[in-house]
């Protein structure tokens, strides 16, 4: 089996599993708080990370130079999972996976921003056919038509975005498992204060669920980080994408949910955006010659050269 073929099956499983963490956090129906909800993927992710680590080396392997670098980091992941699950929780599943979708276009604009990464007039247009998407499936052309909850995915993308900037930088020094660790630490702890202010009594269904989600959440994420060291990302780019496939599925088996014409077309100006980012990224890296060098590919080689 090759390493493109091996990367598909993982992400395809990955976003199965999202797609079943998400449907857990719907059939809580309101009665587990955000905050509980945050304690109880955050555990699971803990826990995984924490077994795998003493398996493979112990406590060594938490000692690191970039500790304020995976602290930022765990922060942002608070928030992130914060919004991600409020969007899940109140908009259609299909709706929701489309707007988190969204993040490969808020990183081109971030890289170019803050990175001072070139942004190519292909890239430039299918940014912006991104954003038309995400305007479509928000329906943007009726103010009174605006679901505000649709700001709960964005910004989760938008943070999710920030994040896999830096994460880029962060990987090429530190193990997945020491990644994962500090974020389940940060936002559990993060995520004790709201759940101790907003405790809800929980049956043993509810605490079944969740537990549920905490582990197909953490395994989905597992999955993605692994699939990508068996091929390149342009290698693999289509396959996320099977998330909105599974996802319309189950909100129309398990909720009735109907997706909207807004939502197919909306999505299929982000994949396609995306699609044409990475296409583009992946012709730059086999034809550098006449392009300026991207300042995180010089971040990333002064970083290693540091840890040498």
């Amino acid at each position: 089996m090759s390493g493109v073929a091996v990367g598909a099956v993982l992400l395809v499983a990955s976003s199965l599993l999202s797609t079943m963490e998400v449907i857990c956090v719907r059939l809580l129906d309101g009665h587990a708080s955000n905050g509980q909800i945050l304690l109880f993927r955050a555990g699971g992710q803990l826990a995984l990370a924490s077994a795998s680590l003493a398996f493979v080396g112990g406590l060594p392997l938490l000692r690191t130079k970039r500790l304020r670098v995976h602290l930022i980091r765990a922060g942002l992941s608070a928030g992130s999972w914060w919004l991600y699950y409020a969007s899940f929780q109140t908009l259609d599943l299909a709706l929701a996976t489309t707007l988190s979708f969204s993040s490969q276009i808020f990183v081109v604009i971030l890289a170019a921003l803050c990175l001072g990464e070139r942004l190519t007039p292909r890239r430039l247009g299918a940014t912006l056919l991104g954003l038309f998407g995400i305007a479509i499936a928000v329906r943007l052309w009726g103010v009174q038509s605006i679901d505000g909850r649709a700001l709960y995915g964005l910004a989760s993308a938008f943070l999710g975005a920030v994040m896999l900037v830096i994460t880029r930088s962060l990987s090429q020094t530190e193990r997945t498992q020491t990644i994962m660790f500090y974020i389940g630490v940060i936002v559990f702890l993060a995520a004790v204060p709201q759940a101790a202010l907003d405790w809800r009594s929980l049956t043993g269904r509810d605490t079944g669920l969740l537990l549920a989600m905490g582990l197909l959440g953490t395994s989905a994420m597992w999955l993605m980080v692994e699939a990508y060291r068996y091929a390149e990302a342009s290698s693999l780019a289509p396959f996320p994408y099977f998330r909105l496939i599974f996802s319309a599925v189950a909100g129309s088996v398990f909720f009735s949910e109907v997706v909207r014409l807004e939502t197919l077309v909306g999505a299929g100006l982000i994949v396609g955006s995306a699609l044409l980012i990475i296409s583009e990224a992946g012709k730059q890296a086999d034809h550098p010659r006449g392009t300026r060098p991207r300042m995180i590919f010089q971040w990333k080689k002064r970083v290693g050269n540091e840890q040498q």
